[in-house]
């Protein structure tokens, strides 16, 4: 069974809105019956004392975990004193049967992948074909080596297709790496490292969100590799000192960040974030006025070109949106990721380049100009020489007071951007795109390293 985590609580129910903490919560009030993890015994909770009641009921889980980490924070109707992870995670709190889609089916088949991970290297300890068909005693065997977010039950009569793809990935796994693991998918342990990233990235503001430093979906540990995410992991300061121990970790074994994808008919791995020679890109060009537009007013987007496709700027948030703006990498069979605003300005910073304006600057200037915005606006896309561009700024004044105010918010910030690569240097220009491009794809060379199975 899977023992509830902080991380658990933090999350919200499956299509709503609402904390999974409050579950508890509610439960504790009504007196309904808890199950603790491991031992099958249902019982009633209360809290140990008012300050813990006081922060459940508040919601404040992250204060808790921080003050009370590994603690006793309930008592039963047995007299017992019970963690966190003393209880098991049920239904009630998003662990069902996984029946549904969605969230549900995503939860379901990356915690099976987990166990079947686990059948491998504990109960068979050897390749399997895709028609073997586990039993439930395997399946229990191979759970005790798993700590996940999905009801054991509902990893047992998996769809065909996932039922193949865990056996390939776990299979391929299985030749990768030796030694004792356990596979995780939504503990507390790897909620520690979530809220580690979570804690230094609200601060540094590098990433639009945790997918995009890693996008693992489990991760597989050793004892040793438990044992730092909470005396090392836990402790980082900064995304640098964070990215340096999961670097050290993963590279020793302990700890392994793995991104699923569905897999037919083989399985194929990469590593991700391992070594300093990135596939990077060289700058070609940067495109304010598309070769098929008049000038400037015909579209809010703009383009930089390098020598493995494009990356398109724009506000992707509607023809009457003030927010919305980033960048999405174009390839020749699909688009490759994007990169909003905040981490764009991490990417400039980092390299010593002015960042651009907030978004709600940009927003503000579009209903409520102001004399130096033009003349900051004219002069950059004078400097530049763009295509069609008005003889004077009063002209551009009246051009910009006819155009849409979605236009004036993305062009605006698109502008500033083509400027700031017009000023770099060519060295200074592919070293840029290069983390642009590979931030969109999740390869940011201050993203976490990860293994990915596809």
């Amino acid at each position: 069974m899977a023992a509830l985590s902080f991380a658990d609580l933090l999350k919200e129910l499956p299509g709503t809105s609402i904390p999974r903490w409050t579950v508890l919560v509610n439960k504790i009030q009504k007196k309904e019956d808890f199950t603790v993890d491991k031992t099958t015994d249902l019982v009633k909770l209360s809290y140990l004392d008012k300050n813990i009641e006081g922060l459940f009921k508040a919601g404040k889980i992250t204060d808790i975990q921080t003050t009370y980490r590994g603690q006793e924070l309930f008592k039963t109707n047995k007299g017992a004193k019970l963690k966190l992870t003393d209880i098991f995670k049920s239904g009630d709190f998003g662990g069902g049967k996984g029946s549904g889609g969605g969230a549900d089916d995503t939860e379901r088949n990356e915690s099976a992948q987990c166990l079947y991970a686990a059948l491998m290297f504990y109960v068979y300890k050897k390749p399997q074909k895709i028609t073997k068909s586990p039993s439930k005693k395997d399946f229990t065997t191979a759970f005790r080596y798993c700590d996940v977010s999905a009801n054991f039950e509902s990893m047992l009569d998996l769809p065909k297709d996932w039922h193949e793809s865990s056996i390939l990935g776990a299979n391929k796994l299985l030749s990768l790496y030796k030694g004792k693991y356990e596979f995780h998918r939504g503990s507390t342990t790897v909620g520690i490292i979530e809220l580690a990233f979570k804690r230094i990235n609200q601060r540094e503001k590098a990433f639009g969100n945790l997918n995009k430093w890693s996008p693992a979906d489990m991760y597989m540990f050793t004892n040793k590799g438990k044992q730092v995410c909470r005396a090392e992991i836990a402790q980082a300061s900064t995304l640098q000192k964070l990215n340096a121990l999961m670097l050290k970790y993963y590279k020793s074994g302990d700890i392994v960040g793995v991104s699923l994808k569905k897999i037919k008919g083989s399985c194929k791995y990469s590593e991700n974030n391992v070594d300093a020679d990135k596939a990077l890109v060289k700058y070609k060009s940067t495109q304010i006025v598309a070769n098929n537009k008049t000038d400037m007013f015909d579209s809010m987007d703009i383009y930089l070109d390098h020598d493995k496709g494009r990356i398109q700027f724009r506000s992707f948030g509607g023809q009457s949106s003030l927010t919305g703006w980033q960048g999405e990498g174009k390839g020749t069979t699909a688009n490759q990721g994007k990169v909003s605003l905040g981490p764009l300005n991490y990417i400039l910073k980092s390299n010593g380049i002015k960042p651009l304006p907030e978004s709600q600057v940009s927003a503000k200037f579009a209903d409520n100009p102001s004399n130096s915005y033009f003349a900051e606006w004219y002069g950059a896309a004078k400097k530049m020489k763009v295509k069609g561009l008005p003889k004077n700024q009063k002209v551009f004044e009246a051009r910009w007071k006819q155009s849409a105010r979605s236009w004036r918010y993305s062009k605006y910030l698109g502008t500033l951007l083509a400027l700031r690569f017009h000023d770099m240097s060519g060295s200074k220009r592919n070293s840029v795109l290069s983390d642009i491009y590979l931030y969109a794809a999740s390869k940011a060379s201050f993203s976490s390293a990860y293994l990915k199975l596809e």
